[in-house]
């Protein structure tokens, strides 16, 4: 039979679930990462601890406790909870990108007894927003920076405090935006930023995207803006900002990552990356590697 889904993209996987972390006995982010292209489902998994599972491309299936499976599109955020069955996967392996979280401690368990977080409804519908991703990108990169155990201990309860802090401010936001309801998000724009998040290498047509809605060019632009808060063009040089930081903190010099993102070099690669971070690659870099010398000579 011959197979019509195109050849497979590689899996993209950056995150790790700290056994053995620093954590603070009320509260603790214990792991985070981002996968993209996941090929495979998780099934009839119980988990000891609570996760969160963000999905910003792909559509998929979710279930618990055995019941009936729920369809799960970008924007849906899966509440895992400790002692619950839950099975969940992409409809097509490869077609599925998230960031998940996971959290420990009384405080994190504590929004159970409050009601925020509820085993009667594990799925939340927060919506794909630029903001919310940009705070899970952020909280995973810095998950990623602070791997290496320091050796004073307050500066690693220091450092777990403020991961465990962050962590709680985005399940606020997330929850807030649950409860307002974001709006269901249209098949063109699914498609559209399916497009935007893919091969961010490659030079993008975004009249090419246009063409997943029926609308023109400009009103397609118009209404992306309104609908994601960023211009087409912005959403996909920050996506890609957001692949060069990943890269740099997992140790690539900034002349690799320009040109592994298809950078035209290192000096565009930089001014791109400044316009969104405020900030260089360089110093970035070296923001980073002050941290861990810091936690290496504490």
């Amino acid at each position: 039979m011959k197979n019509t889904a195109g050849p497979r993209k590689p899996v993209f996987d950056r995150g790790r679930y700290y056994h053995h972390a620093p954590s603070l006995a009320h509260a603790a982010l214990i792991g985070a990462g981002e996968i993209r292209h996941q090929q495979h489902s998780c099934q009839r998994r119980i988990l000891d601890d609570i996760a969160l599972v963000y999905l910003v491309a792909g559509r998929g299936y979710f279930s618990v406790a055995r019941g009936p499976a729920r369809e799960v599109t970008p924007g849906d955020l899966l509440v895992l909870l400790p002692g619950i069955e839950h099975s969940y996967g992409p409809s097509v392996p490869g077609q599925w990108d998230e960031y998940w979280l996971m959290c420990s401690g009384s405080v994190f368990t504590g929004l159970q007894a409050t009601g925020l977080l509820d085993s009667q409804r594990p799925l939340w519908r927060p919506g794909l927003g630029a903001a919310l991703r940009a705070r899970f990108d952020s909280l995973v990169a810095a998950r990623l920076t602070t791997a290496q155990q320091p050796r004073n201990p307050r500066v690693a309860l220091a450092n777990e405090a403020s991961l465990a802090a962050e962590s709680l401010v985005l399940i606020t936001l997330l929850a807030q935006a649950d409860a307002v309801g974001a709006p269901e998000q249209p098949a063109w724009l699914i498609a559209a930023c399916a497009l935007l998040d893919d091969n961010l290498a490659r030079p993008i047509d975004l009249r090419q995207v246009a063409r997943t809605s029926v609308l023109g060019y400009d009103a397609f632009r118009k209404a992306f803006s309104a609908a994601v808060g960023l211009p087409p063009a912005r959403y996909r040089l920050e996506r890609r900002i957001d692949r060069a930081k990943a890269l740099l903190t997992a140790g690539s010099p900034p002349a690799r990552v320009a040109e592994g993102l298809g950078f035209c070099d290192v000096y565009f690669f930089s001014r791109q990356f400044r316009q969104v971070t405020a900030t260089t690659p360089g110093r970035f870099c070296g923001a980073l590697g002050r941290a861990r010398s810091q936690q290496d000579d504490a």
